[in-house]
């Protein structure tokens, strides 16, 4: 058959039950791709065009599945907090500690807390202050290194 010529149901049937050769199921396989009218034929030699249900009102079933596709994604995001109101997985107290405590490890391990408050600071052997002073007093003096000087 030449790439014009359609394929017959009968065709398809044979290619269904496999009594076609190689070449031929090749050229067939690719009428199927490009040629809705094969595709047409081939879905009848299978029978399946007998059993696809009939819509009355196909734009008002496309505007029922996008709707039912919009309710998926709203309830995917937010959950029902022990109050009964919806809040999003990022307004979750658990979320906010654990960010923290990923700072605080990333900020320990690159060695921040050491230049704000170098630790001889800490081991002068002096008594006067409290530690919550001596931190204070570090952070003010970091702070006061990036001030542009006059």
């Amino acid at each position: 058959m030449s790439k014009n010529e359609m394929y017959s149901v009968q065709d398809w049937t044979d290619y269904i039950e496999g009594r076609v050769n190689g070449d031929q199921v090749v050229r067939m396989e690719q009428a199927i791709i490009e040629d809705p009218e094969a595709m047409d034929n081939y879905l009848e030699a299978m029978g399946i065009h007998q059993t696809w249900p009939q819509l009355d009102n196909p734009n008002e079933f496309a505007d029922s599945i996008m709707e039912r596709i919009t309710d998926l994604n709203h309830t995917g995001r937010t959950r029902k907090s022990r109050s009964g109101r919806s809040r999003r997985w990022l307004e979750h107290k658990v979320f906010h500690y654990a960010v923290a405590a990923c700072l605080t490890l990333i900020f320990l391990s690159s060695g921040v807390f050491d230049k704000v408050a170098p630790y001889h600071k800490f081991n002068d052997g002096e008594q006067r202050g409290s530690f919550t002073q001596k931190w204070t007093d570090a952070a003010t003096t970091w702070l006061d290194n990036f001030k542009p000087k006059p």
